[in-house]
């Protein structure tokens, strides 16, 4: 008897430790009000129950809440396997992570973890030396909620798998294969659906206006009109280097026939004094004859 009553006094003891330690200044965040941290100043951290670094910061963390009203500040928790929305749009690649924010400014505390750390880090404005978190990093970004929405699909694809093996009884190998299965077919049809938004945006041959097919019709006609009058003038020009060619060939022609025919004359006209003159020197002989 006196065994259970004190087994049932030291349980009593560790509820009651338990529920002092959680301060009744920590604000629970979850995927419905996380927006409450763009207004105000706020430090948070995210968790996960079997994380034991989180464990060992938890006593710190409780304590730093109950500074918050004295510091005017906030002092929020977020479970990230409650919500893995949240660790999805914060980016959260370790555990445990802290924020401090500043009406909607993020920015990382990588800074000691112990409660007179945290309440100088804010007594101190020390956060105005951080670097705030990149604008396409931003929680409230639209880059970041699609994000958030892989995660928590990967966390319903998680809990979906351990139904199918430990309420269902199916094999391990059987629930991968059937993800597989179903991976392998949404991406086939996210690849057609991608194409399809493709050939519609940038289509390969986009089709002209008909104010640009009728320009481009005209422009056409205008140049076969031109090359056409430019084969005619090239034609003609040949035509008349030909008959400037010809004309000119007969001109030589008839040149060098006459060239002929005056030889020809000269030539017999040279054989016929040739003849004639020996006859006045067969009679001047004659005359020298008598004389003597």
């Amino acid at each position: 008897m006196a065994i259970k009553l004190t087994a049932t006094l030291v349980l009593l003891a560790a509820l009651v430790v338990v529920t002092e330690a959680k301060s009744k200044h920590l604000i629970g965040l979850t995927e419905e009000n996380w927006r409450d941290l763009l207004t105000g100043e706020w430090m948070v951290e995210f968790h996960a129950p079997w994380c034991p670094a989180c464990k060992d910061l938890q006593k710190a963390w409780n304590a730093f809440a109950d500074w918050s009203k004295d510091l005017n500040i906030k002092v929020a928790e977020v479970d990230v396997t409650v919500n893995p929305g949240l660790s999805g749009r914060f980016l959260v690649t370790a555990l445990p992570t802290i924020y401090h924010v500043k009406d909607g400014v993020f920015r990382s505390y990588t800074g000691p973890r112990d409660k007179n750390d945290f309440i100088a880090f804010v007594e101190e404005k020390k956060w105005t030396v951080v670097d705030p978190v990149a604008s396409w990093k931003h929680p409230d970004s639209p880059q970041m909620a699609v994000v958030a929405m892989f995660f928590k699909l990967s966390m319903s694809v998680r809990d979906l798998h351990n139904y199918l093996v430990e309420e269902k009884g199916l094999p391990s190998w059987a629930s991968y294969a059937l993800f597989g299965g179903v991976t392998l077919l949404l991406g086939c049809i996210l690849g057609f659906m991608i194409v399809c938004v493709i050939d519609v945006l940038f289509p390969a041959n986009p089709p002209a206006p008909k104010d640009k097919k009728d320009q481009g019709k005209k422009k056409e006609q205008q140049q076969k009109k031109e090359k056409e009058q430019q084969k005619k003038k090239e034609e003609k020009a040949r035509q008349s280097q030909d008959e400037e060619a010809s004309q000119n060939s007969q001109n030589s022609q008839s040149e060098a026939d006459s060239a002929d025919e005056s030889n020809v004359r000269q030539r017999k006209g040279g054989d016929s004094k040739t003849e004639k003159s020996p006859k006045p020197n067969a009679k001047a002989g004659t005359d020298i004859k008598k004389k003597k």
